[in-house]
């Protein structure tokens, strides 16, 4: 598919690792910050990254129909 839906779906997706990356570098900062060790921290942080980015992705697959 090409054209504006195309362009749309790709700046989605875009905003979707955008906003997957900042949940998990989020939970990474706020994790080492509560006193868990880096890896620990590492490893929520790879599950919000994670989930965000499938609910992201359910999102896009919903409103654009698969």
């Amino acid at each position: 598919m090409s054209g504006p839906a195309a362009g749309a779906r790709l700046v989605g997706l875009l905003v979707a690792v955008l906003v997957s990356a900042v949940a998990g570098l989020a939970v990474f900062i706020l994790r080492t910050r509560l006193g868990s060790r880096a890896t620990e921290a590492a490893l929520w942080a790879g599950s919000a990254f994670g989930g965000s980015m499938a609910v992201a992705l359910g999102a896009l697959a919903f409103a654009f129909g698969g």
